[in-house]
């Protein structure tokens, strides 16, 4: 298991010092195959401090690492103050 030790926001440098701050997210991540060719399931934990779980979430995708995304909402809301 990964210990988590900071925000998974790449631009944040919060460091993960209890659950009070933030979420942690879990989410099933690419298992290893073993010998028998067997494909496990595991589980990865993610954390995202107080400041970016308001705005972000956590995404896996096949074959690809975890990552922090905007919301729906906070992408169309920085969408408008752009234009």
């Amino acid at each position: 298991m990964t210990v988590v030790e900071k925000c998974l926001n790449p631009t944040c440098s919060a460091k993960f010092r209890t659950l009070r701050d933030g979420r942690v997210f879990v989410r099933e991540v690419d298992g290893c195959s073993h010998e028998n060719g067997e494909h496990r399931h595991q589980v990865g934990y993610f954390w995202l401090c107080g400041s970016c779980c308001r705005t972000m979430t956590v995404v896996t995708e096949k074959g690809m690492d975890a990552r922090a995304v905007p919301l729906p909402s906070a992408a169309t809301a920085i969408a408008r103050k752009a234009s």
